[in-house]
């Protein structure tokens, strides 16, 4: 007899079978719908367009051949070696060294490079050489003395009890702080210009502003003794470049007519390219000085923009330093990008960009220094703004010094033989070199001179001087990366801090050291 509980399990079996049914019938059902459209949409296609067709069938049976394909295991490919094997291979393994071996030349500049033990200043003790005693220094940018000064050594400390060491961060996330602000409109403002942007570091500026508005198809025309920065920003930039010869203006005038010519003769309708004369306000590499009312009269001739690198002449050139624009008393609008450096003359660091206030917030955007680098650490802000508000209150104070030392060392050069002074007459970054006539006297066996022998000649002078407690270095260059590279020189750099007496000393050491090396037999 059948129980309540059979006839239950039967109607609930059967009522499975039946939905089955159901989804199998449903499945089915889907499934030769989804066949027909397919077919369909293959007669259809095949009959408009065969070859998407037959794209479509190669395109599937590449997918099934990926997948099904053998992947690549790396344990497959494992080569097992012997511990022996393992030293063999390490024994034969020479890494490639990350930088070219020092020739015996380099290895021997080197060796005499000169360190200074202590904080810089005018002077200094140096940590190498037989000279325990301190040594007057004409080797830093130090023109105006600010390395010395006690009043902005005192600001410092102070500040960096305020603010701390640095900001860690770039201008445009977290690194402004109100110092930054300020030295920003002191510097526009000292300028004479509309606006000014910092840098965290005087090489940063040049290597961004030039690339941040010359871009691939500009056009730059250069000097063609600007220095290694410089050369660097506009490699950059992969603008056309021109070169003119050195503060040549006849040939820059040559060259604004050639490319204004070349850009006439284009067919088509096409975007002018942007045009800029770049120029130092005062060379590092010669001492000279830019003829800047010839550059502001070919460029509004010829429609061209200036970049003027004022790295070494702001502080220094001009009634108030304010450089080259100061210096020739022309309207610092007339330069359309002015770059200069706070690390030389202002004895602090870092760089600015000065200009109009819509190229300066352009950079804020696009200059890469200023973008991606962490700003100027408070300190040396704070030692800036104060450097040039003594300048700024008291100019004569400063430059004057610098001037009657910068004229008194140069009319004592001058009058030692078998000596070539370079550089212009207000400029106190000097270069001094042998005259050929003394390099033809002191090759007495013979051969030519190499750039080699001369340096060695002029590292010797200086290790002379160094002994007569006067410092002073050849000037070093990066001769594969310089387009001219300039000849070997000493440079020597004055400074207001200076005393008249450590200036006659300074003559009296360089006298001394040419009379003995050019008394030596070779």
């Amino acid at each position: 007899m059948d129980t309540p509980s059979a006839d239950a399990a039967g109607a609930a079996a059967a009522s499975n079978l039946k939905a089955q049914d159901a989804n199998q019938g449903i499945l089915h059902a889907v499934w030769t719908f989804s066949f027909r459209m397919v077919l369909r949409y293959i007669k259809n296609s095949y009959k408009d367009d065969p070859f998407r067709t037959f794209l479509e069938i190669c395109l599937i049976g590449f997918i099934i051949w990926y997948i099904t394909k053998q992947k690549y295991n790396i344990g497959n490919n494992e080569i097992v070696l012997s511990e022996k094997e393992i030293d063999e291979l390490v024994e034969e393994w020479k890494p490639e060294p990350l930088v070219p071996e020092l020739t015996d030349f380099e290895r021997e500049i080197l060796d005499k490079a000169v360190t200074i033990d202590g904080p810089n200043g005018t002077k200094v003790r140096l940590a190498s050489g037989s000279n325990t005693k301190p040594v007057i220094n004409f080797a830093s940018y130090n023109f105006l003395g600010f390395l010395d000064n006690s009043d902005v050594e005192k600001r410092a400390y102070e500040t960096l009890r305020k603010y701390g060491v640095g900001s860690c961060g770039p201008p445009g996330f977290y690194g402004t702080l109100d110092v930054h602000m300020e030295l920003e409109k002191q510097v526009a403002a000292f300028v004479g210009h509309s606006a000014a942007i910092l840098y965290s570091q005087s090489f940063a500026a040049t290597l961004s502003v030039i690339p941040c508005f010359s871009k691939r198809g500009d056009i730059i025309v250069a000097d063609e003794s600007v220095c290694f920065q410089l050369q660097q920003a506009i490699t950059l930039s992969r603008s056309k470049v021109y070169w003119y010869k050195h503060n040549d203006m006849a040939d820059l005038e040559r060259v604004l007519k050639d490319v204004n010519k070349q850009l006439s003769a284009r067919k088509g309708k096409k975007a002018l390219p942007r045009k800029f004369i770049v120029t130092e306000g005062l060379f590092q590499n010669t001492g000279d000085i830019s003829p800047l009312k010839d550059l502001v009269d070919l460029k509004h001739r010829y429609k061209f923009r200036i970049i003027l690198d004022e790295s070494y002449s702001f502080g220094v050139l001009g009634k108030r330093g304010a450089g080259l624009t100061d210096h020739f008393n022309i309207d610092p609008h007339e330069v359309d990008l002015m770059v200069g450096a706070l690390c030389y003359a202002i004895g602090a660091s870092g760089g600015f960009c000065c200009a109009d206030k819509e190229l300066i917030e352009h950079q804020r955007l696009s200059g890469l220094g200023y973008c991606f680098s962490a700003s100027m650490p408070s300190i040396l802000t704070v030692a800036a703004s104060d450097a040039i508000q003594a300048l700024e209150s008291n100019p004569d104070n400063y430059l004057s010094g610098m001037r009657e030392n910068t004229a008194l060392l140069r009319t004592l050069l001058k009058r030692i033989p078998g000596l070539q002074v370079d550089g212009d007459s207000e400029s106190p970054l000097i270069h001094i070199r042998l005259t050929p006539e003394t390099l033809v006297r002191m090759k007495r066996s013979g051969g030519a001179w190499t750039n080699d022998d001369i340096k060695r000649v002029l590292i010797e002078l200086s290790d002379e001087s160094q002994k007569d407690g006067v410092l002073f270095t050849m000037s070093q260059y990066v001769d594969e990366h310089e387009r001219l590279l300039p000849n070997p020189s000493i440079r020597i750099c004055v400074s207001a801090a200076h005393t008249r007496k450590e200036i006659e000393k300074c003559a009296h050491a360089v006298k001394s050291a040419v009379s003995r090396i050019t008394s030596k037999k070779r």
